[in-house]
């Protein structure tokens, strides 16, 4: 079923190569001479990208929160952007990975966020009452974060770049399986 606004499955999949072909070779050039100034830059691009994440695991639990039928079928996707929090997140300070979910909560079934939002809310958006409605909200949701990693993507170096890749390949699958769930 072809959902109007959203990307033909071979073309979603077909950008999923392209992201993955691109991120792999990305930035494996670098020789080391800017070593502190590009763990610095690599710090704050996880940084963004891991919160970018954390808002997306957020969205999915206010809306598995609102809407308890639907939480069945979220949570596989779920429990896969938590572990893509994780694996953003990995490597920054113990202070910034506070909010992201640890090992221990990946596949456990208990949600990661030390504080979850007020049921139906994330950061001040309602989640639509009607659940195809909220499925849409969440396709968005995912399709923004994809983007906002494929942003990343270009200034990413080496090995980070090959991870936002595969995340942001990731949320365009996510999305395609959530139309499908719509």
């Amino acid at each position: 079923m072809r959902i109007k606004g959203l990307p033909a499955r071979r073309t979603v999949l077909a950008g999923a190569a392209v992201l993955a072909a691109t991120g792999t070779t990305a930035g494996c050039s670098g020789d080391g001479d800017d070593g502190d100034a590009d763990s610095a830059r690599t710090e704050r691009l996880r940084r963004r990208a891991a919160e970018e994440s954390r808002g997306l695991l957020r969205r999915y639990d206010a809306t598995a929160a609102a809407h308890p039928g639907l939480a069945g079928a979220l949570d596989p996707l779920r429990t896969e952007v938590a572990q893509h929090v994780s694996a953003l997140a990995r490597g920054l300070p113990a202070d910034t990975r506070a909010a992201s979910p640890g090992p221990e909560a990946e596949g456990s079934g208990d949600r990661a966020d030390a504080a979850p939002p007020p049921a139906g809310k994330r950061g001040g958006e309602a989640v639509p009452a009607d659940p195809a409605e909220a499925v849409a909200a969440l396709v968005a949701a995912e399709k923004r974060a994809a983007d906002a990693h494929n942003a990343t993507l270009a200034t990413a170096p080496g090995e980070f770049a090959g991870l936002l890749a595969s995340v942001a390949a990731a949320g365009a699958a996510h999305v395609y399986l959530l139309g499908a769930m719509a």
